[in-house]
């Protein structure tokens, strides 16, 4: 939640804190974004479809198959993030909007 995250990440005075959010193309397609706060570096995540994306019937409450699911964008980031030193690290705030549901 963006109110458990730490004092220092808000005013964005202390470097290593990041913010997340998703980019929702045509056709499902997607998009991740990383943004460290202080400096504004951006990292992208690449959100290709699952392969069973678009054939068959869509199962209501079924795996997100459009490659932006909870399993999917956790696992892209958790690879994204490792290739940063820990110490730049200190915190990750993902945005909440209805497209997050």
């Amino acid at each position: 939640m963006i109110s458990e995250r730490p004092a220092e990440a808000a005013d964005r005075a202390v470097p290593d804190h990041w913010e997340g959010d998703l980019i929702i193309g045509l056709n499902s397609s997607a998009i991740g974004t990383l943004v460290e706060q202080t400096t504004r570096f951006t990292m992208l995540l690449h959100l290709p479809p699952m392969p069973s994306h678009g054939s068959g019937a869509r199962l209501k409450n079924g795996p997100a198959l459009a490659g932006h699911g909870a399993e999917a964008v956790r696992n892209v980031i958790t690879a994204k993030m490792a290739m940063l030193p820990d110490y730049l690290c200190k915190s990750l705030t993902w945005d909440q909007g209805a497209k997050m549901a």
